[in-house]
């Protein structure tokens, strides 16, 4: 597997620190040394080669690094100044060495911490006082209650770095509470030899992540389990595999929420689309609705509108009248073939033909020269006239003017009638 060491300057702490890089890619995870140990530590005693196949199948990229105990956890001294020096290294761990991880690395993936004794304490108060930073721990046998190093001591700075002390006391609507819940955190202690601290510890954690329903693996081997390595290299092959399933799991349903949530953000961010009609005037409506009506008629209709050509020619009662008189002065010949129109145009009212009877009355001995009227209302045939040509050839001289009689009486008697009228 690729090994890398590297030596950086910490601009928190204000001096050296080491770390080694096991593989080249995977899940990112932060190994705590145990008490006053370097970085070195954790392979010395055989844990790396433990957990080599998940290293070596890029599963897993393993960042060990230096502790600092030496200044604060076992110092002696001010312990106002040790517990300052704690949280300088703890936030050597959130403010520099995570975002250098992300860099090894190549990803933001939260990193899982893990560590055993002294390392499980750091493991665990980087994942329960940073779960935004942190993915969860894998702690084994860890002491958690800071009395046991700075005995009857509390200040603000140590009190954050006392799980047993800060647990029980956060608020219920805390927002880490929420977060624990999509975390992997995993305690785990023996009941033998070495590991009393650590069993009255982890009893605390576990009753108050109850009360506050946390999720917390508090897990607590048997009474030969002592403090030591074999037994955590046992329980780092057995939690191991647990962990990163649940991992997985959780990691994937966060990446739908996620998902989700952007494609909200987007659909609400996205304006509204406009409609591309305008609000026209009530006038202008009115007056394109005729055209949308004819528009949407139907072709079969179109004749319909042939009304305005009638109207064109259309005559008016002045030229009525002109061709009424043109048709009284037209030769008798040409009345058949206007016969209908003439009817029309020469009809007479009573007031009309009076006026005319009196015109017509000083001039009584004119009327046969006038007789072309009655001819054309007693019009005969050809039949009719040569049988009359044929009584008259027959009819005596003399008695021709008393056969003639009638037809003048008639004649006559039409022309007393409109006199008298």
């Amino acid at each position: 597997m690729k090994r890398e060491y590297i030596t950086y300057y910490s601009n928190v702490l204000g001096e050296d620190m080491h770390m080694l890089v096991y593989g080249e890619k995977g899940y990112p995870v932060i190994v705590f040394q145990a008490q006053d140990a370097k970085c070195n530590n954790y392979e010395d005693f055989g844990m790396i080669d433990t957990i080599a196949d998940y290293i070596e199948n890029g599963t897993l990229q393993v960042f060990s690094v230096d502790n600092l105990d030496e200044e604060s956890w076992s110092a002696q001294g001010d312990p106002a100044a040790r517990a300052e020096r704690q949280e300088d290294y703890f936030r050597f761990v959130t403010d520099e060495l995570v975002p250098y991880v992300h860099e090894i690395n190549g990803s933001d993936r939260r990193p899982l911490t893990t560590g055993c004794s002294m390392g499980a304490t750091h493991a665990a108060i980087a994942a329960f006082r940073r779960p935004d930073l942190f993915q969860g721990c894998i702690a084994l046998s860890g002491v958690y209650d800071t009395h046991f190093f700075f005995g009857d001591y509390m200040d603000g700075t140590l009190y954050e770095n006392s799980i047993p002390t800060f647990l029980p006391n956060m608020p219920e609507g805390h927002p880490y509470i929420a977060i624990y819940a999509k975390r992997q955190l995993v305690l785990c202690v023996g009941q033998g030899a070495w590991e009393d601290k650590g069993i009255a510890d982890l009893r605390v954690i576990r009753d108050a992540a109850r009360a506050k329903g946390i999720d917390v693996w508090c897990d607590f081997w048997g009474n030969d389990v002592y403090h030591d390595w074999p037994w955590w290299k046992k329980q780092i092959r057995y939690f191991l595999p647990i962990v990163l399933e649940d991992m997985d799991k959780t990691l994937a349903a966060e990446a739908e929420e996620e998902a989700a949530a952007a494609a909200a953000k987007k659909a609400a961010r996205k304006p509204a689309a406009k409609k591309t009609t305008t609000r026209k005037p009530a006038a202008k409506k009115a007056a394109e609705e005729p055209k949308a009506a004819e528009a949407e008629a139907p072709a079969e209709e179109a004749p319909a509108k042939k009304a305005p050509a009638r109207r064109t020619t259309r005559k008016t009662a002045a030229q009525k009248a002109a061709e009424a008189a043109a048709a009284a002065e037209a030769p008798a010949e040409e009345a058949p073939a206007k016969k209908a129109p003439a009817r029309r145009t020469t009809r007479k009212t009573a007031a009309q033909k009076a006026a005319e009877a009196a015109a017509e009355a000083p001039k009584a001995e004119e009327a046969p020269a006038k007789k072309a009227p009655a001819r054309r209302t007693t019009r005969k045939t050809a039949a009719q006239k040569a049988a009359e040509a044929a009584a008259a050839a027959e009819t005596p001289a003399e008695e021709a003017p008393a056969e003639k009689k009638p037809a003048t009486k008639r004649t006559t008697r039409r022309t007393t009638k409109k006199t008298a009228e």
